[in-house]
């Protein structure tokens, strides 16, 4: 048994010792059932918070109001929540207030999906009021009770939903996934970050299910800015008789798990302009850095690493940097060479290795060299510098200090001559 399920099971044992029933719930249930890793354990109680951190001499308050305490153990953190029933949703999020209830089939009832309504406890024995080992074996998603009212306490769930179906290469029951695209218009009340971090999470998992998925429940609107080939099936910007978001599921799913680049794949691939990409990646609350990648793999859209020459293998490194190169020729096998994919990688990584120049720093000659051999002061170092950088690319076996102070010279001579 890993640590972080022995300190999971520690503190069931705590509460029970203690007179309270305490079961590992939710993910981690579902998780183990399925033989898949588990990374998550929450723990689900009839103890009332104010018990809980009587009970561990290290806690944190994370959502009292909402019953939720955090246990610190040597082996992680984990959330201790108590049984529950959920009052009114007011923000699409979270209850209004809750009312702590002794029984734990009233608290698995206000779950969202029936595979993530089950509890383990410390004998072994699931508890599953809403049938979601039946689910788990015929591999479907279903709402617990009304799913319209499960996705009017949260929208999220809907995003949720179908992040687990693709996760898991599940289907949502017909019910379930009608209340989604009737429902699809409550995800406006939802904060962006929170759609951004569902929709990373399908885009870094199963693109090719999540995708079609999204447009079918008609909630992919409220992720991305509508292109202009959002509606028309009849539009064929790419000339393969395929619909722009069929492409983009393919794509994604063909490529490295790397966001940044499976990003602009996606932007690449429903041809989002310049203007548009910056629109959605604002709107989703992207950070500076992953817009920054993103931004830096779009570049090149309209290169063709297959036919670039040693000079520009150096060129690109030396303007780019490592990172960008490897998601640009990602970008470009990916879209229009995927049988040269994986030999585009190996061809990056084995010319990193030998690349002269990453950066003026690695110029075997510094400004003070050039002020030293006579070079007056001033932009003209820093242009020189420059020069002497992309005469290097041209020439790599020649970054040596004597060399380079010789050509410098050569260049001043010629033009104070």
């Amino acid at each position: 048994m890993e640590a972080a399920e022995q300190g999971a099971w520690e503190i069931v044992r705590v509460l029970e010792r203690a007179g309270h029933e305490a079961y590992l719930v939710g993910g981690c249930v579902r998780d183990r059932l399925l033989g898949r890793a588990v990374y998550d354990y929450d723990i689900t109680t009839s103890a009332r918070p104010e018990a809980v951190m009587e009970l561990f001499p290290e806690t944190v308050p994370t959502g009292i109001k909402h019953g939720t305490v955090s246990v610190l153990l040597p082996e992680g953190r984990y959330e201790v929540t108590t049984f529950r029933t959920d009052g009114k949703y007011e923000d699409g999020r979270r209850p209004e207030e809750v009312v702590f209830v002794r029984s734990l089939t009233e608290d698995l009832a206000r779950r969202d999906f029936t595979i993530n309504a089950m509890a383990l406890g410390a004998d072994g024995v699931v508890r599953d009021p809403f049938g979601g080992q039946d689910d788990l074996q015929a591999r479907c998603i279903r709402a617990v009770g009304d799913p319209a009212l499960r996705f009017a306490e949260d929208a999220l769930r809907m995003l949720r939903g179908i992040r687990f179906a693709a996760q898991l290469r599940f289907q949502i029951e017909p019910q379930t996934l009608q209340a989604i695209t009737y429902e699809a218009g409550l995800l406006r009340q939802i904060a962006r970050e929170r759609i951004r971090d569902e929709w990373q999470k399908m885009l870094l998992s199963s693109p090719d299910l999540a995708l079609p998925l999204l447009r079918e429940t008609d909630l992919l609107r409220h992720i991305l800015p509508r292109p202009q080939t959002f509606d028309l099936q009849v539009n064929d910007p790419w000339g393969r008789g395929r619909d722009p978001w069929e492409l983009a599921a393919e794509w994604t799913s063909r490529a490295p798990v790397d966001l940044p680049l499976r990003y602009a794949i996606v932007f690449t691939a429903i041809q989002l302009d310049e203007p548009r990409v910056t629109k959605a990646m604002a709107e989703l609350r992207l950070s500076t850095r992953l817009k920054q990648r993103i931004k830096a793999t779009l570049r090149f859209t309209t290169e063709n690493p297959l036919h670039w020459s040693d000079v520009d293998w150096r060129q690109r490194f030396f303007q780019h940097g490592p990172d960008a190169v490897w998601r640009g020729c990602c970008l470009y096998a990916v879209l229009h060479a995927p049988d040269h994919l994986k030999s585009l990688q190996f061809t990056v990584e084995t010319r990193a290795k030998h690349q002269p120049l990453w950066s003026l720093q690695d110029l075997a000659l510094t400004g003070q060299d050039l002020l030293t051999a006579g070079i007056p002061a001033g932009p003209a170092i820093g242009r020189l510098q420059q020069r002497l950088a992309q005469w290097v690319l041209h020439n790599p076996a020649r970054n040596e200090r004597e060399v380079l102070l010789a050509q410098a010279r050569t260049w001043m001579d010629s033009e104070s001559g």
